[in-house]
């Protein structure tokens, strides 16, 4: 039964009244069928399981459909998103989804195939829009650089993930374009079998994915990819299941510090620069160390880890192992760590490998803080220049 946008606005409130689910065990009515989702949502809409045979679909959307109101999605519920197809969350919408362990919400596509529909995109910066026991697959068929995963979030919006699948996306699985989206809650989610990267953000939201979420295994590209850019707030870099990969320059404002057992893969050319106002420390144990080194293991990959002027106690390196950087042949940077200016660096118990320069590059008026050991091997300048 195919309903254009005004029967389904006009009807909506009576056919669930008329055809209310029976939650028993009996037969779904037979002349009962999905529902077509298409065109623009502009007033609120509670979506409920439709049928006893949870392996029926309940929705269909076709085309784009636009979300301007709070939609609240039942558990149970299932989703067909036709070839194409696309969930648009605009910025005075919000979308609910909220099922349970043993009545999980689908979002699926017509035939399993990645990249059969486009994408659930998020330009709202509402607290209501929730993924928690969601199961959402065969996504990612837009090739437009800023919704090319199953799931994007834009401008300020943002987006609570939990205790959900996000499996065969043909790009990536969840994409954070804007240093301005927040995750406030990402956890015990699964995300496999995307050809790309399964999460992509940028610094921003590093705080918010730990080691809870299991992104590992099945993907094109089995780590997370964080895009270069500025932060000016504190951050704290958890553990997560797998590896960063950081692409770009990050400069950091604020007070960093990353978790120990966190293992960061540097992209071509990349760089982590501490400025006056930020502090860095990279502090594992002896346990779980911190592994900072190249995408690749090939002597100058990545740049730098510089600190500029940055006279903060908190900036210390203990229990890391760095490698395969010294990429940069600038003169106060020629080193894969640098410290310039007014600047205070403690390092002990860490190897600096297979620097292209220096393994450590000292500027005049930095207080260096040599902690011992420091094991250095194979920095083709040497290992200090101080």
């Amino acid at each position: 039964m195919r309903l254009n946008k005004f029967l389904l606005i006009l009807f909506f409130p009576f056919f669930f009244i008329s055809c209310e689910k029976d939650n028993g065990n009996g037969d779904d009515d037979p002349n009962l069928e999905p529902i077509i989702l298409s065109g623009s949502q502009s007033s609120p809409l509670v979506l409920e399981s439709l049928f006893n045979n949870p392996a029926r679909v309940d929705y269909i959307v076709q085309g784009t459909w636009t979300i301007n109101a709070a939609v609240t999605v039942d558990r149970g519920v299932r989703f067909m998103m036709t070839p194409g197809a696309r969930i648009d969350i605009g910025s005075s919408g919000s979308f609910a989804a909220e099922g349970t362990a043993d009545r999980p919400i689908y979002i699926e596509g017509e035939a399993d195939a990645r990249g059969y529909w486009d994408y659930i995109r998020f330009q709202s910066n509402n607290p209501n829009n929730i993924f928690d026991h969601c199961i959402i697959s065969h996504g990612g068929g837009s090739s437009l650089s800023n919704r090319n995963g199953a799931i994007a979030l834009v401008g300020n919006a943002q987006l609570s993930v939990s205790n959900s699948v996000i499996r065969e996306s043909q790009r990536n699985g969840i994409i954070v374009t804007s240093t301005d989206n927040r995750l406030p809650v990402f956890e015990n989610n699964t995300i496999t079998g995307c050809e790309m990267f399964p999460i992509k953000i940028r610094p921003q939201q590093l705080s918010s994915i730990d080691v809870t979420t299991d992104f590992d295994s099945g993907n094109g590209f089995n780590k997370i990819e964080v895009d270069g850019t500025t932060v000016s707030t504190a951050l704290a870099i958890n553990k997560v299941s797998g590896p960063y990969l950081f692409t770009g320059t990050i400069s950091l404002n604020g007070a960093t510090e990353i978790e120990p057992g966190t293992y960061i893969e540097m992209g071509p050319g990349a760089r982590i620069e501490v400025r006056s106002t930020g502090s860095l420390a990279i502090v594992g144990t002896a346990n779980d160390p911190i592994v900072i080194t190249g995408e690749q293991n090939a002597k100058g990959y990545w740049d730098f880890i510089y600190y500029n002027d940055t006279n903060s106690p908190n900036n210390i390196i203990q229990h890391a192992d760095i490698s395969y950087g010294g990429g940069s042949s600038l003169s106060s940077r020629n080193g894969m760590i640098s410290a310039r200016a007014n600047t205070f660096l403690a390092m002990g118990n860490s190897s600096i490998t297979n620097s292209m320069r220096y393994g450590i590059t000292i500027g005049s008026g930095v207080n260096w803080e040599n902690q011992g050991d420091i094991i250095f091997s194979g920095n083709e300048l040497g290992d200090t220049n101080d």
